[in-house]
């Protein structure tokens, strides 16, 4: 039986912080990477540790893949910090300022391509908190996604190279935040990542390699995938055997 004592050991964490931790939806990976990096961190009276892969690995039990893209989707709702070090070595640090803290719950479980039946929604768009500066007035909204904004334009760099010299367009930036304030960023990804190689070049299919293409040829691209999968589908139904 279990028997669990402070005297072997706790990691001090304000209750402020586990208050807010628990009104905060977060995915169950990002969860576990993030209690694993207070771990490393606090539980040893530090405020950052150097944590490799295969430590989340075998500390979270996670695939690399996921806890590569959980570190990322932790960094872009700022709530982790990555450091990197010579010899490519990186440290971690927990932003513990929940303030500061971009919250994005438009999605907490992954959709079909096209989210035809999504498991899981709390919204149709995300859900941002952030501190607003006592003199700031304006409309933070750009800010606060500039992260997320960032992460979809590199998934377009895996099609299109040179994206990366579009990082500061602010018409490319203009139709990244629609995608991901419409679609939300995770959903918008898988398109970019896994649709888009797949359908640019094919016949009747749109060829997408900006965000500004995406943005306008999304519902086309939407047609031309559901009319292939419905052929793909009447073409093996044709194809059975009667028994």
């Amino acid at each position: 039986m279990a028997n669990p004592q402070k005297e072997n050991g706790f990691t001090p964490i304000a209750n402020e912080i586990l208050e807010r931790l628990v009104n905060t939806a977060l995915l169950g990976s990002e969860f576990q990477v993030l209690l694993f990096i207070i771990r490393k961190t606090y539980g040893y009276h530090k405020k950052k540790d150097r944590i490799s892969l295969t430590q989340f690995e075998k500390g979270t039990g996670l695939s690399r893949p996921t806890v590569v893209k959980t570190l990322k989707n932790l960094m872009s709702r700022n709530m982790i910090i990555k450091i990197v070090l010579p010899n490519d070595n990186v440290e971690y640090t927990f932003v513990k300022d929940h303030e500061d803290w971009v919250v994005n719950t438009a999605l907490l479980v992954k959709h079909n391509e096209f989210g035809s039946k999504p498991v899981l929604t709390e919204t149709s768009k995300p859900v941002l908190t952030h501190k607003r500066k006592k003199d700031n007035t304006k409309d933070n909204t750009a800010e606060l996604v500039s992260a997320d904004i960032n992460l979809l334009l590199e998934s377009f760099s895996k099609i299109n190279p040179t994206i990366k010299k579009m990082y500061g367009n602010t018409t490319q930036r203009k139709a990244c935040n629609f995608l991901i304030s419409e679609y939300g960023l995770e959903r918008t990804q898988t398109i970019v990542e896994k649709t888009l190689p797949k359908t640019n070049g094919l016949q009747f299919f749109p060829t997408i390699t900006t965000p500004v293409q995406l943005q306008d040829k999304w519902v086309a691209l939407e047609s031309a995938v559901r009319k292939y999968q419905a052929e793909k589908q009447t073409t093996i139904n044709k194809n059975k055997v009667a028994f």
